[in-house]
């Protein structure tokens, strides 16, 4: 992906919830934020399909909301093929976005309206923009729904008649109505059974080659993510800790959180014994999130300079970054984590 052309270049991405209270009379008052998304870099190339994990409350569906404009940032930057799609424009140009970057809710069901037919579901977006005449947005709708492998009879038929794998495809053929570059899915196949997961991840790569298309894929299972992602970034609190290709990222991990992640994940070996980094604690409150490294918390190696010091994002091989004082040339490898290391058993 080092030579391909970067679709969406996400910098230094901030999104904040104000918190407000109501003072004396009618006024309300901020009383802080909750740091949703706290400063977060990242790119999305041509024709990749771009992972996002983390623990529920980390912030990645926050980001892929903002990224389709159901957000706004409280700074940092969104760039679309040099754009900023958020800078001040009229709507005409507001609605040229909608055509480029779509996104794929988590819910089959609330996503889709139940006042509608899978044909008026599929159909909306091209009345919205005005695109081509009744026959043609029609024909339109019936060859989407032929390459998401739902029947033309279907056509006339209302979303609560169809099971949840069905509804997703019904989904997956509204975003790509426009025809757009870039899809956000926001785990999109979580609410789905392990054999439906597998069939629309499928269909979701067919589509990609077919289409042209960049994926910007939001998930919690580590095991999804592997099967269809190019790169992977590894968010905890708001920030990403770890960025690398999938096959860098799983078979050499750097930072603890990420490492603790891995270990979770279950092998069907039974001679394998799991490892033991286990994490303690709980997440800290992203109201009041801890000074310096947002994992010292939990960090089974923290020392003190990551309670003061936060660490900048290092690239400690090509493509890999790790937000960690361990891989910035002035820390050290603290005793827990050299202790974990020599417990590690040989797969």
């Amino acid at each position: 992906m080092e030579n391909s052309k970067v679709l969406l270049d996400v910098k230094d991405l901030k999104i904040y919830y104000p918190i407000k209270y109501k003072a004396k009379g009618s006024f309300f008052r901020k009383k802080g934020f909750v740091k949703a998304v706290d400063g977060i870099s990242f790119q999305v190339h041509e024709g990749e399909t771009f992972g996002i994990v983390g623990e529920s409350g980390c912030g990645k569906s926050t980001t892929g909301h903002a990224i389709v404009r159901l957000l706004k940032p409280y700074s940092g930057s969104i760039r679309f093929e040099g754009r900023d799609i958020f800078a001040k424009e009229d709507g005409a140009d507001k609605k040229e976005w909608a055509k480029k970057i779509e996104i794929i809710f988590q819910d089959p069901y609330s996503s889709l309206d139940p006042r509608f037919t899978v044909g008026r579901c599929i159909e909306e977006p091209l009345k919205v923009h005005g695109m081509g005449s009744a026959k043609e947005r029609k024909e339109k709708v019936l060859s989407l729904m032929h390459d998401v492998g739902l029947a033309p009879e279907n056509y006339t038929k209302f979303p609560h008649e169809f099971s949840g794998g069905q509804r997703q495809r019904i989904g997956v053929a509204r975003a790509l109505t426009l025809n757009p570059s870039i899809i956000v899915c926001d785990e999109p196949v979580s609410a789905l059974d392990v054999s439906i997961q597998a069939q629309i991840l499928n269909l979701m790569q067919d589509l990609q080659k077919k289409y042209h298309l960049s994926y910007i894929f939001i998930s919690h299972n580590l095991s999804v993510v592997n099967h269809i992602c190019d790169r992977i970034a590894v968010m905890y609190l708001g920030h990403i800790v770890e960025l690398a290709e999938k096959d860098e990222l799983f078979d050499n991990p750097k930072h603890p959180y990420t490492q603790a992640l891995l270990d979770v994940i279950p092998i069907p070996d039974p001679k394998r014994k799991s490892l033991t980094r286990v994490l303690e604690g709980d997440v800290p409150s992203q109201i009041n999130p801890p000074s310096g490294c947002c994992f010292h918390t939990r960090c089974p190696s923290a020392c003190e300079r990551c309670k003061r010091e936060a660490p900048a994002s290092t690239e400690i091989s090509p493509g890999h970054f790790v937000a960690c004082h361990l891989y910035d040339g002035k820390g050290g490898m603290g005793p827990a984590l050299r202790e974990n290391k020599e417990k590690e058993p040989e797969v």
